[in-house]
């Protein structure tokens, strides 16, 4: 019998070359798209070729922000140790927030600005937003009491780091991040809306964090999961329209536009990011089923709540929430029953379908292809944050 990714992988494909698109529309799509799916290594592969030219760089900016404070003791070797253990990964499947931008920009920007300055300012830009996103990891990874983040132990459990001092460095990580930003993009005329874009992102992503902590009660969790799911807007609503900014396409018609595209992109990263908390292999993420644990509301309890009969419903009042594994096993075994990694598989071949057609309706002024693509590999499950 096929895994639940296996059968993902096939269903994917499967949708993308059933579709009966015209002559013209398949010319449009890469091979990539329309006869194999690229792995996560392959399909970024130049976005981290440069990411990683300008990484030194953008570290050794954001180190020299407390370079003024050279005298107090272990300062300045503290920071870099920071930045390199909390930001940076050989493997692309962590540096979604990073490679979004860059890829985006690379698609949309006229050819002849591809200069290297401009895609050192690109991948500046890009290191940024994964900066940003590193400070609200660490203290996400606090308020979990998670042990372990990207295959390694947390920051704040890492031996010499106190919490208190983390959660100084998660405040140092954003706002030098922020300063970054606005010194080397200074004179570009799109700077300040970039600025503004992250920022209003990241408040997102603090207000639905927010919700998190609250104990809403399991019977409210259907009615409230929609906001829940914007989370994740970040990912893809910040990543996707700063690279347009930074084109200097910055007419609100088009960025109203891309936003039928990169909100539902970012909810379906979310959703997706809940199944993998389950059904995927724990060792890639801070704790097995974290949602049960801690009781978080998210698309898959809320679903188990529709489909799920009165001797389920009562398995998961009773179980979700109470940071007992035994009981988040219980709960999860009612998702087995459910099938609800069937039901993402479907939600995942409608969601597909869905996305051709918000391409293809995208203004003229955007490639389609490259936007095809960010659907098949959100749909491979092959971007995680």
């Amino acid at each position: 019998m096929l895994s639940y990714m296996s059968r993902l992988r096939c269903l994917t494909k499967s949708n993308l070359l059933r579709k009966k698109w015209s002559l013209s529309q398949r010319k449009s799509l890469s091979s990539e798209q329309s006869q194999s799916a690229p792995d996560r290594f392959s399909f970024f592969k130049n976005e981290m070729n440069d990411l990683n030219t300008f990484y030194p760089l953008i570290a050794e900016d954001l180190t020299n922000l407390i370079s003024q404070y050279k005298e107090f003791p272990g300062l300045l070797e503290k920071f870099p140790v920071l930045i390199d253990y909390t930001v940076p990964s050989e493997d692309p499947y962590f540096l979604t927030t990073a490679l979004i931008p860059l890829y985006t920009y690379k698609a949309v920007e006229e050819p002849d600005k591809l200069t290297r300055d401009n895609l050192r300012n690109a991948c500046m830009m890009a290191w940024v937003y994964r900066i940003l996103e590193a400070s609200q990891i660490i203290v996400d990874d606090i308020m979990d009491d998670s042990e372990t983040r990207y295959n390694k132990p947390t920051w704040f459990k890492k031996p010499g780091v106190t919490m208190e001092s983390a959660i100084l460095d998660s405040h140092y990580l954003a706002t030098g991040g922020y300063l970054l930003m606005m010194r080397r993009l200074a004179d570009h005329p799109c700077c300040l809306q970039i600025v503004d874009l992250y920022m209003e992102n990241m408040f997102m992503t603090f207000v639905t964090q927010y919700m998190d902590t609250q104990n809403v009660g399991v019977k409210e969790y259907v009615r409230l999961v929609p906001l829940v799911l914007n989370k994740a807007l970040y990912i893809f609503d910040g990543s996707v329209r700063a690279g347009l900014y930074l084109a200097n396409i910055k007419d609100p018609e088009t960025h109203e536009a891309i936003k039928k595209y990169t909100v539902p992109m970012s909810r379906f990263y979310q959703l997706t990011n809940d199944m993998n908390g389950v059904f995927q292999d724990e060792n890639k993420f801070q704790r097995h089923c974290p949602d049960i644990l801690w009781g978080r509301n998210c698309w898959l309890v809320a679903t188990a709540l529709k489909l799920a009969n009165p001797a389920q419903k009562k398995i998961i009042e009773e179980h979700y929430g109470n940071g007992k594994m035994e009981s988040a096993m219980r709960v999860k075994e009612v998702y087995r029953e459910l099938k609800l990694d069937e039901v993402h598989a479907e939600r995942t071949e409608e969601f597909v379908k869905e996305m051709y057609d918000v391409v293809e309706k995208l203004p003229k002024r955007i490639p389609k292809q490259p936007f095809h693509v960010m659907v098949q590999q959100l749909a491979m499950n092959n971007l995680y944050s």
